[in-house]
């Protein structure tokens, strides 16, 4: 049901296709993780706060681990030319927003 849920989009008057289902992830009482599943366009402000910074926390957390792959593979690879990774995604964000029709180009 999860996956089902977490594939399930809509689009707005914008043109914007946005995920519709929003989990909140939290223990339960008898220590397994537990979900409380949310509508996008009803869910309190709370609810769609706390996935939205669950989900930047597990972007974070890839980043991080991305981040020690280059660096052992340059730190091993020395003799040749060092794989960079930058971090900042703002370009990238603005150029996906553009190609969306969503963004003018500047």
């Amino acid at each position: 049901m999860a996956e089902a849920l977490r594939e399930e989009y809509r689009t707005d008057k914008a043109g914007r296709r946005y995920r519709s289902k929003l989990a909140v992830t939290f223990p339960s009482k008898d220590g397994r993780q537990g979900s409380l599943w949310g509508d996008m366009d009803t869910a309190p402000r709370p609810h769609v706060v706390k996935n939205i910074s669950q989900r930047r926390r597990q972007s974070s957390h890839d980043l991080f681990q991305i981040r020690k792959d280059v660096d052992h593979y340059n730190e091993a690879h020395q003799d040749e030319e060092q794989i960079k990774l930058p971090l900042d995604f703002t370009e990238d964000i603005d150029e996906m927003l553009v190609a969306a029709g969503l963004k003018k180009a500047s």
